[in-house]
């Protein structure tokens, strides 16, 4: 496995690359100031990129797949796609927002795929699950017992709850990130949120 650094310089733009950017721009002076670097090569700025929102990713990764073990491989796609794309992104967006879609995207086939595959033996494991477990107190199990009913979720409703919830994203952010009408994305925040009434109800 390479290191997220060696990642970075492997897929660095060409010395010298454009690094305008058009329309409005959103990034503070120190995002820019770290984009313009990242975009030129630069291994200190490309390190920094990482080191600053390498736990955002990291997160978000967890937050969408629960303790899972290709996270540290996810995670370096994801940065490997970034830094990839450093070239086209335009400082529309904050850095994290654009990372956001970028994780988004990389794991939504991921989970659309184990959904298919898993969905059988995961209605058999909350069929065979004991009804009626003790509320848990300690925080620890309270969020185990809250990743563990995020799973339950359809990937695509279970993406817009924590994207909302957990990443404190508007309704029109999540919708720039997934590219879906701001309509659908509310309508799927209400689904996942009915969703997991019910299953907290029939736990």
């Amino acid at each position: 496995m390479q290191s997220a650094e060696n990642i970075a310089i492997a897929h660095v733009p060409p010395e010298g690359a454009d690094v305008s950017q058009a329309g409005v721009c959103v990034l503070s002076r120190e995002e820019q100031e770290l984009l313009e670097g990242a975009k030129a090569g630069r291994h200190r700025a490309l390190r920094q990129f990482y080191g600053t929102y390498q736990g955002q990713v990291r997160a978000h990764l967890f937050r969408l797949l629960g303790p899972d073990c290709e996270i540290d491989d996810l995670t370096q796609i994801v940065f490997a796609r970034a830094f990839n794309a450093l070239g086209s992104f335009q400082g529309n967006s904050t850095l994290s927002t654009w990372l956001y879609r970028i994780t988004a995207n990389t794991t939504h086939n991921l989970l659309r795929q184990r959904f298919r595959r898993d969905r059988v033996k995961t209605a058999l494991n909350w069929f065979n699950a004991g009804r009626g477990t003790a509320v848990q107190s300690s925080r620890v199990e309270a969020r185990d017992e809250a990743h563990r009913l995020l799973q339950r979720l359809r990937p695509d409703l279970r993406e817009v709850f924590v994207l909302y919830h957990y990443e404190g994203l508007t309704l029109q952010e999540i919708s720039d990130i997934l590219g879906k009408p701001v309509s659908t994305v509310g309508d799927r925040l209400t689904r996942a949120r009915k969703k997991l009434r019910e299953l907290v109800s029939a736990s």
